[in-house]
């Protein structure tokens, strides 16, 4: 890892990215994918641990063409931050082809995630209003009910056991599940059809018969869905599908289509990555006993713990996009059509941002990581995230205060843009 940097380097501002000139010779502006670094994201020791390649990357070569993915790499902080907020150069177009493909669960309209202002904009304003923090604090008692439910069935079965799989990955789809308003029947169902729309970012190593089972889950929860619109429509609730469907601004209102895509991407953000805040909140009080002492000496903390666990294993590896023009930055050209990886694990260890970035503080400035994002498409459900996941960790402290690791070594998950365990045995 390299050495502390300069107060100079401290101080670093990133350059704004450009769109090259017409003028500039074609030999410039193509790719130059020769590279004194082998990053490949795809090997089973990158995945485990990145961060010291991170570290290079952002020293050496902070835009970087990844040769396995055949796509470019932004690893500093300032520069991923200008991608977020610069959609004219580093489009979302392309983030749902990329993430399903053709098990797009709602082909015909473009989705809220892979669009670009100014189309962006009025819709995300129609749909913040399904985002209020009236509505996370009515859910505060739901997700309460869901872990204690969720802890008494452990309990109730020993004190071993996965907190992954048996608990952490539970709470969001049951969650989102209850946000959105779905029958306590269909809630198993519906746990089974959302696996499915996650797996399909994995299509292309599955075998075809997985990808037609992927296919009909994800018409099932469709057709699911567009009952309950239909529903909400004839008698509205107070639940996250009716505020859509009463969402109104400016005179206007989503269609239903538009409410169906909103419904199964907050359902698809909210269903997985908050699954991974919980178990890596409590991975990092188990490798670092000052954090688990203090922790357990006051759980007021815990907000604090998983504010920090979001900076220091981001959920959320890293974001897709698309140049829309050739992009010089940094002495390297980005050309046009090319996909782009804003590296959210990395910039969040930026020494130009973060002192002691390699380093879990407890009581950091929470502001500032981009783990949520930033700019035009920040999460919306960000508040909900983090709530849960604190919830979550203080009733586990609560309830098991002897809660500890079973293996020494973390089982982290083998995947290019998600940082999460994939199990996690713990005895209580």
């Amino acid at each position: 890892m390299p050495a502390m940097l300069s107060r100079a380097a401290m101080q670093w501002v990133a350059p704004l990215p450009t769109c090259a000139g017409a003028d500039r010779p074609k030999q410039a502006l193509r790719a130059e994918p020769m590279s004194r670094l082998l990053f490949d994201p795809t090997h089973r020791d990158v995945q485990i641990d990145p961060y010291p390649w991170y570290a290079r990357l952002r020293e050496e070569e902070p835009v970087h063409f990844i040769e396995p993915l055949n796509a470019w790499g932004l690893f500093r902080y300032e520069d991923c931050k200008n991608a977020f907020m610069h959609p004219e150069l580093y489009s979302a177009r392309d983030f749902i082809r990329q993430a399903f493909g053709d098990l797009d669960p709602v082909p015909e309209t473009p989705s809220l995630i892979a669009m670009d202002p100014p189309d962006h904009t009025p819709l995300r304003k129609l749909t913040s209003h399904a985002f209020s923090p009236g509505v996370t604090r009515k859910m505060i008692p739901k997700i309460e009910a869901i872990v204690d439910g969720l802890l008494d069935e452990i309990q109730g079965r020993g004190r071993t056991f996965d907190f992954v799989n048996d608990f952490a990955a539970y709470i969001p789809v049951s969650v989102t599940a209850e946000l959105l308003g779905v029958d306590p029947k269909q809630r198993e169902n519906f746990k089974i059809w959302t696996a499915d729309l996650l797996n399909a970012a994995n299509r292309a190593a599955l075998a075809d018969e997985e990808v037609s089972r992927i296919r009909d889950s994800v018409s099932e929860l469709r057709r699911y869905l567009e009952q309950v619109i239909r529903e909400r429509r004839e008698e509205p609730r107070d639940d996250f599908i009716s505020m859509l469907i009463k969402a109104e601004e400016g005179g206007d209102t989503l269609t239903g289509i538009q409410v169906l895509s909103t419904a199964i991407l907050t359902h698809f953000g909210g269903s997985e990555t908050p699954s991974h805040l919980i178990s890596s909140s409590l991975i990092a009080m188990f490798e670092q006993p000052e954090v688990n002492d203090a922790v357990m000496a006051d759980r007021n903390l815990v907000p604090s713990l998983v504010d920090e666990t979001l900076r220091y294993w981001s959920p959320v590896n890293l974001v897709f996009q698309t140049a829309t023009c050739d992009i010089d930055l940094h002495d390297r050209c980005i050309p046009a059509g090319s996909h782009v990886l804003s590296y959210i694990g990395s910039a969040n260890r930026d020494e130009r941002k973060f002192k002691d970035a390699d380093r879990f503080v407890l009581g950091r400035d929470p502001h500032g990581h981009l783990s949520f994002a930033h700019g035009p498409h920040y999460c919306p459900g960000a508040s909900l995230g983090t709530r849960m996941a604190s919830i979550a960790i203080a009733k586990v402290l609560e309830r098991m205060p002897a809660i500890r690791k079973i293996d020494e070594v973390t089982d982290w998950l083998p995947s290019l843009w998600i940082r999460g365990a994939r199990t996690l045995a713990v005895s209580a």
